[in-house]
């Protein structure tokens, strides 16, 4: 067990030497560990149809965008049919927006930071549709540049700001699938469990992809033993991820401390049961030490997820017009 602290102690310079065990482990409850966090699930997807009819509407009454390419969506929205509605907000705004164009060019591309940085400056925008639009596509390049901290804060203000997302987008799942993938990665456990669950109960159809990560995520969830060496597994992937993109903080060195104080538990509980003459340890503790619940590459279907289905084909009304 002890080689677990010297791995922790290469991983960060801010690791903190151990601490005698307290009677209780902060934030472990060792009994009933909770598994969804509280809080109102999230609302079913709304027909795509619907949500394309309320942006037209919306669209009509902005003057947002100039009046010949809110003409031209507008004309072409009228005209839809089903295979096309679900991509249709990603194409208007592609035609609507010069710098949604220009972000959805850099991901082709593949100048994914430039993406993100276009993106992340759109959700901003106090037009709902192009918000939640942005940060579905800005979630993309910042969970490929494993930078999970930036998404959870553009998805988690955008989802508070427009509330409820579903209103404004044909890709809630696509939304919702990436907000559980930061939440499990960040190690708020809880509400990853929430996140997930909700989005197995509202959709169904979802890309198969995300289906199987968010299952699979999951069952990871459920197995997890608090407080035992899967926790440790799980902040010291948090610690390097946090130190690789420079968010050196309170919240980091809290983790540490607590890794710190449950290894020194763990290898005084193993120490114990040795000198009883039990050995081993845990046994096969570590298995079910719930450490994969950001492990195997979680949710490994996201990052495959490049664009939310049906994103890809983006330049149809930009080659009509």
């Amino acid at each position: 067990m002890a080689h677990w602290i010297l791995l922790l102690l290469a991983t960060t310079s801010l690791a903190l030497p151990p601490k005698k065990r307290p009677e209780t482990l902060p934030g472990y409850d060792w009994t009933t560990p909770p598994k969804r966090a509280r809080g109102e699930p999230a609302p079913p997807p709304l027909p795509a149809d619907q949500v394309v009819s309320e942006f037209l509407a919306h669209l009509a009454t902005s003057e947002s965008y100039d009046a010949k390419s809110r003409a031209f969506v507008s004309d072409q929205g009228a005209g839809l049919d089903s295979d096309r509605v679900s991509e249709f907000l990603t194409s208007a705004y592609s035609v609507l927006s010069t710098d949604f164009a220009k972000g959805l060019d850099s991901i082709d591309d593949e100048r994914i930071e430039e993406a993100a940085s276009t993106f992340e400056r759109l959700s901003a925008s106090e037009d709902p549709y192009l918000a939640v639009a942005a940060a579905n596509m800005g979630a993309t390049a910042m969970i490929e540049m494993d930078q999970v901290d930036r998404c959870l804060d553009m998805l988690d203000r955008v989802r508070k700001a427009h509330s409820p997302i579903e209103r404004y987008t044909t890709a809630s799942d696509h939304f919702r699938f990436m907000l559980g993938y930061c939440q499990v990665h960040n190690l708020e456990y809880g509400e990853a469990y929430a996140t997930f669950e909700d989005f197995l109960n509202n959709h169904p159809n979802a890309p198969e992809r995300l289906i199987v990560g968010a299952r699979q995520i999951l069952t990871e969830l459920d197995r997890r033993a608090p407080g035992r060496i899967g926790d440790v597994r799980d902040i010291m992937h948090y610690a390097r991820r946090k130190i690789s993109n420079g968010h050196i903080d309170d919240a980091l060195m809290k983790k540490q401390r607590e890794a710190v104080t449950l290894l020194d538990s763990l290898i005084e509980e193993a120490e114990d049961k040795e000198q009883q003459g039990q050995g081993g340890g845990e046994g096969g503790g570590s298995g079910k030490g719930g450490g994969s619940s950001g492990g195997n590459n979680p949710g490994g279907g996201a990052q495959r997820s490049t664009k939310p289905q049906g994103a890809g084909d983006t330049g149809e009304l930009r080659r009509q017009r």
